[in-house]
């Protein structure tokens, strides 16, 4: 059975074909397992084969999805709102759904605004029903939309902040070792199988992604710079991509020396 382009297929193919000049079609039709994702063709002669991943934290957008569904924005109308709640990764948002509510509403009668789980002691009872729900974090403010909730994920530190570095360097540490790592043999199996004479990965970094803040800032700032030392490479590949979903920023692309690493523009993200 044929089978469309997921969108991040799409969006990876219209950059590539804009950033080449060259036509780019899709290969993995679902006749197959283990088909690479496009062809770039220069002319009749296909010269790449390209296997687009997305460095996903899996778990962290299951439970954006699952708390936050598209177009439902969460009032309840005993509320006044503007509650901003921060979760752990491993929060239930069954539960959440259930029992939230109350806890805010005790809140706002209490006069409480801001709640930290840091500063609250083991044996009191609000530190057990935050942790119960997964909650690290209340803060009410002013909102628009009386009763509104909204929730966010507490991620670790070293994906949710750290110093701002002048070169985009973090971001080839970053993507050799997410390239190499045993979780995308796929990846490199596709690309050795597909015989073409250049194997590209594409790496697509969401807002909620494995790679370290080191790594992912770069790809959402106008003025990064590209990167200047060459990546590790797995064999089977020869080239890569790199851009993050972000409107903002440049998305980095490397081929071998002495070309290198250059800058492409990225289209409004998928």
């Amino acid at each position: 059975m044929s089978t469309s382009l997921r969108p991040e297929e799409e969006w990876a193919k219209a950059m590539i074909a804009a950033t080449l000049g060259l036509e780019v079609v899709q290969h993995d039709d679902g006749s197959a397992d283990g088909m690479h994702d496009l062809d770039v063709y220069d002319g009749p002669a296909r010269v790449a084969a390209v296997e687009v991943t997305a460095a996903a934290d899996g778990q962290v957008i299951a439970l954006w999805k699952l708390v936050n569904p598209p177009g439902d924005r969460w009032i309840e109308s005993a509320l006044a709102g503007g509650w901003m709640v921060t979760l752990r990764t491993d929060a239930r948002a069954k539960r959440l759904r259930r029992d939230l509510p109350g806890l805010l509403e005790q809140l706002e009668a209490e006069g409480i605004g801001t709640v930290d789980i840091d500063y609250i002691r083991p044996a009191s009872p609000m530190r057990q029903r935050l942790e119960a729900l997964g909650v690290v974090r209340l803060d009410q403010g002013g909102t628009d939309f009386p009763g509104s909730i909204y929730l966010t994920v507490d991620l670790d530190d070293d994906r949710s902040g750290g110093c701002v570095a002048d070169h985009s360097n973090a971001v080839v540490d970053w993507v050799s070792r997410f390239l190499a790592d045993g979780d995308r043999a796929d990846v490199r199996g596709k690309l050795e199988r597909s015989g073409a004479p250049e194997r590209h990965a594409f790496v697509i970094v969401p807002g909620f992604s494995e790679a370290p803040f080191a790594a992912a800032d770069p790809l959402a700032r106008d003025d990064a710079p590209a990167p200047t030392i060459p990546p590790t490479l797995p064999a089977e590949i020869t080239h890569v991509w790199v851009t993050s979903t972000w409107s903002s920023g440049w998305g980095f692309r490397w081929s071998p020396l002495p070309i290198g690493w250059q800058r492409f523009a990225k289209p409004a993200s998928q």
